[in-house]
C-alpha cells in the first residue's frame, strides 16, 4: 500500500517543486534582465560560444565525478545533499528534495546525470550568486591539489569540511571562468525569452532566428526541430533548465543514452 501511495504522490511533489522553482527562476531572470546590459545580439553570437561553453564544463565534470560515489553515472538524493553541504548551499531536506526532482530532467534514470548537474550549478549561480562558483573552484583545488589515489582523496574530503577548504587560495581569474560560462548561458536564454516570463516559445525562436534582415529566413522546419529538441516535456514552452540542458548537450557533453541521438542547434 505504501508503495502505491508513493507512486501517486511523487508526480504531485514533482509538479509542486516545478512550479515553485520555476517562479523563483523567472523572478531572478527578470531582475537580471533589468540590471544587466544585453550580452547577445544575434543567434550566431550564441552559436560561436559553444566551444567555450564546452571548455568551462570540464571543471564541473570533475566535481560531478567526485560526488558520483558509486560511479554509476548519476548523483542520487543523498549524494546531492553531501555535495550541497560541501558547497555551503544551505537547504532544508525538503528544499534539497525539490531541487533534486526539479533537475532530474531525464526521469528514466534514478538520479541526476552530468548534464543535469551542470544545470543545477547554473541555477544555483543564478539564485545564490557567484559564491557558488568560488566554492566549486576551491573544491577542485582541494581535490586535485592533493596527491594520492581517488580513495585517498575521498578520505581527505571526509576529514575536512568546506569551511577549511574555502581558505584555499583560488584566483579571481579561475573563479571568473565559471562565472563567465554561467553568465553567458543565462544571458543566451534571456535573449530568446521575449516576454520575460521565464518561458521561451516557438515564436520566440523563429523571431530571433530570422530577425537579421540581411540573411535568408531560416526554414520553418529547422526552427521547429530546434524548439522540439529543447521542449523536453512537450508543453509548448521551454524554461531555463530545459534550455541549459539542451545547450550543454549541443556543446558536446552527452550521456551514454544521448550518444546515439542526433541533436544540434
Amino acid at each position: 500500500m505504501g508503495a502505491v501511495v508513493s507512486m501517486c504522490t511523487e508526480p504531485m511533489k514533482r509538479r509542486r517543486a516545478e512550479k515553485d522553482l520555476d517562479g523563483k527562476v523567472a523572478a531572478a531572470l527578470r531582475e537580471r534582465a533589468r540590471s544587466r546590459q544585453r550580452t547577445f545580439r544575434s543567434v550566431n553570437s550564441i552559436t560561436m560560444r559553444l566551444p567555450r561553453f564546452k571548455d568551462g564544463l570540464r571543471d564541473i565534470k570533475d566535481v560531478f565525478d567526485q560526488y558520483d560515489e558509486d560511479s554509476d553515472g548519476t548523483i542520487d538524493n543523498e549524494e546531492l545533499r553531501r555535495c550541497l553541504g560541501k558547497l555551503q548551499v544551505h537547504m532544508s531536506d525538503r528544499e534539497a528534495d525539490d531541487v533534486h526532482r526539479y533537475c532530474d530532467i531525464d526521469s528514466r534514470r534514478n538520479g541526476i546525470q552530468f548534464q543535469e548537474f551542470a544545470v543545477l550549478l547554473c541555477l544555483l549561480y543564478l539564485l545564490f550568486g557567484p559564491d557558488v562558483t568560488r566554492r566549486v573552484r576551491a573544491l577542485l583545488v582541494f581535490l586535485f591539489g592533493l596527491s594520492g589515489t581517488c580513495k585517498d582523496i575521498s578520505m581527505a574530503i571526509d576529514r575536512h569540511d568546506m569551511e577549511e577548504v574555502s581558505f584555499i587560495h583560488v584566483s579571481e581569474f579561475e573563479s571568473a571562468k565559471l562565472n563567465y560560462v554561467f553568465d553567458e548561458l543565462i544571458d543566451a536564454f534571456i535573449f530568446f525569452d521575449h516576454d520575460g516570463d521565464g518561458k521561451m516559445r516557438r515564436r520566440d525562436v523563429t523571431r530571433r532566428m530570422n530577425e537579421a534582415s540581411h540573411q535568408e529566413r531560416t526554414p520553418s522546419h529547422i526552427t521547429a526541430q530546434l524548439f522540439k529538441e529543447m521542449d523536453i516535456d512537450r508543453n509548448g514552452k521551454v524554461n531555463l533548465k530545459e534550455f541549459l540542458y539542451s545547450v550543454i548537450r549541443w556543446a558536446g557533453h552527452e550521456t551514454e543514452d544521448d550518444a546515439s541521438n542526433e541533436g544540434s542547434p
